[in-house]
């Protein structure tokens, strides 16, 4: 391949990635004010409060489920049939699905919602391909550590413009156009644009094996060979609970503001950009700071334990200005302990099965992110703080297993 098409290729990779996480985050703060408004005629007068809020529970788990089911899809279709077909059809479906989830919030049709949402969450599961692609193009081990590196800073600042592009599109006392699918919309024109740099502008990378089998369950053989792994399977568990954990944090904190702190989509947006800003600095500066004085594994149970007293803080604050700093500093870890862990689970893993232990930590991640919300929506019933309980008895059980399993190592 040229260096003109190589580079040319590299941007598509670049552009795809960054759109697919700003897609992904401009619905932040979307989905909370519009499932909790008691005016939106998406549900009918006597649905209460918490009704509302189970419901928006199982909608935000309709995308990690699509996730779950459709990574290791579109990776098998990948290898079957090129990088370049996987991308497009990825990027083309994705559309549909942003598409149907902006029309029928408009048209407040709570089953094309759900339905718009799980095909999107199937089809934008092209990380692997990404990542793939972005192996085949760099020449050298240099420029792939380079092109990772700027994939992750890509990421980050998607999700921050993006979340934040999310809630000020959607408010109506900024520009009367504004509503509260409007940012999917934008999406979805985004995604158009993005598909049509894929088929103009991407060239295959990688070999074709029309011999590769699709399978289905593919997810789910990834978390059973997990548990198989005798050296890791531990560590997959504490990291299933650490996730588990997370996720009711992130999706449930726009949840408690809506509902203590009357907040709104913008606010949301706000909010987000607030959260991305700590994420950043947990990732880049303060592990860089810690690993100078301590190792990995000692930042990490730092970060276990911290994690899980303050979701269990969010239980008491009664005022924003102590909400704010405690899932800041949440944020915070999470960016610190995310990266630990899967240097954790890739150091212990295998050198020949090492794509396939990573493989199945996607597997694991999608897993706790599908069952986070369901689990969150269940106790939300009692109080709308109760999700952050939940994080912390699950925060709580990973400390114990991390420091059983240290123990009996020692």
């Amino acid at each position: 391949m040229s260096t003109g098409k190589s580079k040319l290729s590299l941007a598509s990779i670049f552009f795809t990635f960054s759109i697919d996480n700003l897609c992904w985050s401009i619905v932040f703060p979307l989905f909370a004010p519009y499932f909790l408004d008691p005016e939106n005629v998406l549900f009918s007068k006597d649905v209460s409060e918490a009704a509302r809020t189970t419901i928006l529970s199982f909608f935000l788990t309709a995308f990690s489920l699509g996730q779950f089911l459709g990574a290791p899809i579109i990776g098998e279709y990948a290898d079957r049939s090129g990088r370049k077909k996987a991308l497009a059809v990825s990027v083309f479906f994705t559309l549909v699905g942003l598409g149907i989830t902006a029309w029928s919030m408009g048209a407040h049709l709570l089953w094309l919602l759900f339905a718009g949402r799980l095909i999107t969450g199937l089809f934008a599961s092209n990380m692997s391909v990404c990542l793939a692609a972005i192996s085949d193009l760099s020449e050298t081990e240099k420029a792939r550590v380079r092109n990772f590196g700027f994939l992750s800073v890509l990421a980050g600042l998607s999700f921050i413009i993006g979340a934040f592009l999310g809630g000020k599109l959607s408010d109506p006392t900024i520009s009367p156009y504004f509503t509260p699918n409007f940012p999917l919309w934008v999406a979805t024109g985004l995604t158009v644009v993005n598909f049509i740099f894929i088929c103009l502008g991407f060239k295959e990378t990688g070999t074709i094996d029309h011999s590769v089998k699709f399978d289905l369950l593919e997810s789910f053989r990834n978390i059973k060979a997990a548990l198989r792994t005798e050296k890791i399977k531990r560590v997959y568990f504490i990291y299933f609970l650490f996730l588990f954990s997370w996720t009711l944090l992130f999706q449930f904190t726009p949840v408690l503001v809506v509902h203590s702190f009357e907040f709104n989509s913008s606010d949301i947006g706000d909010l987000a950009l607030y959260m991305g800003l700590c994420w950043a600095v947990g990732a880049a500066y303060l592990s860089k700071l810690l690993l100078h004085y301590f190792s990995s594994l000692r930042v990490l149970e730092g970060c276990l334990c911290l994690f899980a007293l303050l979701s269990l803080s969010l239980l008491f604050p009664r005022h924003i200005y102590y909400v704010l700093p405690i899932v800041g500093l949440c944020v915070t870890i999470g960016g610190l302990a995310w990266p630990l862990f899967n240097n954790l689970i890739s150091t212990l893993a295998p050198r020949h099965i090492h794509g396939k232990i990573l493989g199945m930590s996607q597997s694991i991640q999608s897993l706790a992110m599908t069952l986070a919300p369901v689990a969150g929506g269940a106790v939300s019933h009692w109080s709308v703080r109760f999700p952050f309980l939940a994080g912390a008895v699950a925060g709580a059980i990973a400390i114990l297993v991390y420091f059983t399993l240290k123990e009996k190592k020692g």
